[in-house]
């Protein structure tokens, strides 16, 4: 009994991982590592915009979001922190791309 119960679980978890993101950045002509330079940049910027800290967030510093270039932006708690970093990468020539 306990085997279709699995079986459905496991196909599920396939069906995820063959999906893959649902969107990704892009800028024509650039590689990952102009990605990753882009991504350090935006996140020290996005890092020195963050308002008063309250003890619910994590302090301002200097902080690259984990970000990758074949997925989908990683979404800051912090909104002034998300926005400006969004601002800075779409100032790169950067832009979320959905398939």
């Amino acid at each position: 009994m306990k085997a279709p119960g699995m079986m459905a679980v496991l196909a599920c978890l396939a069906a995820a991982c063959a999906t893959g993101p649902s969107a990704h950045w892009e800028k024509e002509g650039a590689t990952d590592a102009d990605f990753q330079a882009d991504n350090e940049r935006c996140g020290a910027v996005s890092s020195r915009m963050a308002p008063t800290a309250r003890p619910d967030q994590p302090p301002a510093g200097n902080v690259a979001p984990k970000n990758r270039m074949d997925a989908p932006p990683r979404i800051d708690a912090n909104p002034v922190r998300h926005r400006a970093y969004m601002d800075c990468m779409a100032d790169r020539g950067w832009r979320v791309v959905e398939p």
